[in-house]
C-alpha cells in the first residue's frame, strides 16, 4: 500500500495557467504542476523568495489531477498602465525595477489591455506523493497545512477565492486508480451537473507525473503531453518542461 494525499479544488472562477504570449492570458482545462506546488508552498509559509522550499517541494512530490470539470470558459478585459520594454531595459539593464512606482517613473507610462481566460466552476481532485524516502515533509505535514494554511489560497489568481474548502485526506491503495476511487467525483454541496463534459469522461481523466518504481497507474492509458508548468525558479516565474500522462479511470476499481 502507498498513501496519497487527495484534495478538492473547486472555484466560482479559476485560471490555470497555460504559457502567456503577449496580452493573451490564457488557462489550462486542468490545475497545473506549478499551480498545485505553489497551492502547497502558500499552505506550508514558503514565501516566494525561498527558493530551496520550493525546489523541495518540486523534487519531493509527485502529482496527479483528476479532471471532474474544466468548467465553462470565459474572458475578462483588463487595463493596465506601463512603459516600453525598451525603455525598460534602457534604464534597468538586465534587471528589473523592484517596485511598481520605479516602473512607471521610467519614461512616459502606456495603457495595455489584456485579454484573460477564466474558467468558471472549475473542479478537479489532486493526489500528491512523496516520490522520494527523504521528502523534506510527511503528508500529513501538508494535510495539516492545508487545512489550516499560512497564507491565503486561491485558485490561480487573488481575485479567485475556492468555493469549498479543500477536504485533504490521506488514504492508502495499491494503486492510482485505487486511491483516486476513494474520492468522490463531486461534493454534494455542488451541482455540477449543466458543465458535464459530453464525452464520457466525467471524473475519469487523470494526468499524473511519472509514478516511481513499485506504484502503478491502474488506469487506461490515452496519451502522453509535454507541458511546460513546472517552475525551477519560483521568484523569477522560469518554468521548465514535463512529461505528461494522461489515462482513464476504470469503471470498477480496486482500492
Amino acid at each position: 500500500m502507498t498513501p496519497f494525499l487527495l484534495f478538492t479544488l473547486y472555484a466560482p472562477l479559476a485560471s490555470w495557467g497555460e504559457i502567456a504570449v503577449g496580452e493573451a492570458r490564457g488557462s489550462w482545462d486542468r490545475p497545473s504542476r506549478s499551480a498545485v506546488l505553489g497551492l502547497l508552498a502558500a499552505a506550508m509559509g514558503i514565501t516566494r523568495d525561498e527558493q530551496d522550499g520550493h525546489d523541495a517541494l518540486d523534487e519531493g512530490y509527485g502529482l496527479a489531477v483528476r479532471l471532474d470539470s474544466s468548467g465553462a470558459s470565459r474572458v475578462d478585459y483588463h487595463t493596465a498602465q506601463t512603459a516600453a520594454e525598451a525603455e525598460i531595459r534602457k534604464a534597468f539593464g538586465k534587471g528589473r525595477p523592484q517596485t511598481r512606482r520605479a516602473l512607471l517613473s521610467v519614461a512616459e507610462r502606456q495603457t495595455i489591455v489584456s485579454r484573460r481566460e477564466i474558467r468558471e466552476d472549475a473542479l478537479a481532485t489532486v493526489a500528491a506523493w512523496r516520490t522520494r524516502e527523504d521528502a523534506r515533509w510527511p503528508l500529513e505535514m501538508l494535510k495539516q497545512a492545508l487545512e489550516r494554511p499560512v497564507f491565503t489560497l486561491y485558485a490561480g489568481r487573488k481575485g479567485n477565492a475556492f468555493g469549498l474548502p479543500l477536504g485533504p485526506r490521506i488514504v492508502d491503495a495499491t494503486t492510482l486508480a485505487g486511491a483516486f476511487a476513494q474520492r468522490p467525483v463531486a461534493p454534494m454541496e455542488i451541482d455540477l451537473e449543466p458543465l458535464r463534459p459530453r464525452t464520457g469522461r466525467w471524473g475519469r481523466e487523470i494526468a499524473h507525473d511519472p509514478l516511481p518504481q513499485g506504484i502503478t497507474s491502474g488506469l487506461n492509458h490515452v496519451r502522453t503531453e509535454t507541458r511546460r508548468d513546472t517552475s525551477p525558479n519560483r521568484g523569477r516565474w522560469q518554468f521548465a518542461e514535463r512529461v505528461v500522462t494522461i489515462g482513464l479511470l476504470p469503471e470498477q476499481v480496486a482500492p
